[in-house]
């Protein structure tokens, strides 16, 4: 069961959230889990914090999620939303990547553009190559996100 909350966003059974295999079958790092739960104790579970997509499956707030099953929520704050992705290189001959835009740079990226990602080695810039939609279900484990977008110079 839906229910209406503030605008945009509605109370769900946590039941009837779907997930991913990729979230399913790569819990989060130990150090990230421990941060949103320290969160969560201190200011419960905040409305934006879990992001479906159009079919009612999970594409944001995994540790939130896990959190509410934890704490035996039976209803959690849910909003609809989108997610895209980039695919781009280190270098011009280089090999593409993939990285998740966060929520709030979605729409902002284009072909040429240079992204701070994070990779395995840090964080690092990168050339933009094309911009699409993210579809969790074509990844093994959740992807790593953008951190900037920088506009290219015309």
């Amino acid at each position: 069961m839906v229910e209406k909350m503030t605008e945009g966003y509605r109370s769900m059974k946590i039941g009837e959230v779907k997930i991913y295999p990729c979230f399913a079958e790569n819990p989060p790092r130990t150090g990230k889990y421990e941060e949103k739960s320290w969160q969560y104790a201190r200011n419960g579970l905040a409305e934006s914090d879990i992001v479906l997509d159009s079919q009612g499956y999970l594409i944001d707030g995994y540790c939130w999620y896990l959190l509410a099953l934890e704490h035996e929520l039976t209803h959690v704050p849910v909003r609809y939303g989108k997610q895209q992705i980039i695919r781009a290189y280190h270098r011009k001959s280089g090999r593409l990547y993939t990285w998740r835009l966060l929520e709030a740079l979605n729409d902002c990226a284009a072909a040429g553009d240079r992204a701070v990602v994070h990779t395995r080695q840090g964080v690092r810039t990168v050339t933009v190559a094309e911009v699409g939609e993210y579809r969790p279900e074509e990844y093994k484990e959740p992807l790593r996100t953008v951190i900037r977008v920088k506009k290219k110079q015309i």
